[in-house]
């Protein structure tokens, strides 16, 4: 717990830097000079190199716009995102999200367990790639890439949707796993790190 008192206190000190930007009027201002204001905590062009909050270079575009406004209506859980996201319009998450989006996505270089992650590997072929494909690396329109995430923001992630009451789909619901079963899940994701594997045509 206190672990992840620490990441929630990382993620909150870079908020307050690069968030203190935010445009909380309409003045024009271009998706990558918006994503710029997101850069001390998610990194340069959305690569982020903080183990607390992941990277959203490749992020599909309605998954960006539909999770930042989640944030902004109260609906999905957050510890500061949901702050954030009000000082920001539609419009911007949309222009934010062309940028990110067209972003090529570079996976966290980590340490893992090799055999925790062939059992990941395992329990993902079989609860999770109905929707997460290719191992969790495909951007679906309506999931982000979860391989190749920072593997404290994937704990901190897991442990949102289970005792956090962050939504979540049905399907998802019905495949929750156990805390050892989530943490193979983790070294498995982490362990995907080679960036070619992340280029669909």
């Amino acid at each position: 717990m206190m672990r992840r008192t620490r990441l929630k206190a990382i993620v909150v000190a870079g908020l307050l830097t690069a968030g203190s930007a935010a445009v909380a009027d309409n003045t024009p201002m271009s998706g990558q000079m918006l994503a710029f204001q997101c850069a001390g905590c998610h990194g340069y062009n959305g690569h982020s190199v903080g183990p607390a909050t992941p990277s959203l270079a490749g992020f599909p575009k309605e998954y960006f716009v539909d999770s930042m406004m989640a944030y902004k209506d109260g609906s999905r859980y957050a510890t500061i995102m949901d702050r954030v996201a009000m000082g920001y319009t539609e419009e911007q998450f949309e222009a934010m999200a062309e940028f990110f989006a067209a972003q090529p996505y570079l996976p966290a270089q980590q340490d893992y367990d090799p055999e925790l992650a062939e059992r990941g590997a395992e329990i993902h072929d079989q609860h999770c790639n109905t929707c997460h494909s290719e191992g969790g690396r495909y951007p679906e329109p309506d999931t982000a890439p979860i391989a190749g995430q920072w593997m404290p923001y994937l704990r901190d992630s897991f442990e949102d949707f289970r005792d956090h009451g962050r939504w979540q789909p049905r399907g998802m619901e019905r495949r929750l796993l156990s805390v050892d079963d989530l943490e193979a899940l983790v070294h498995y994701y982490g362990s995907q790190q080679d960036p070619a594997a992340y280029v669909f045509d």
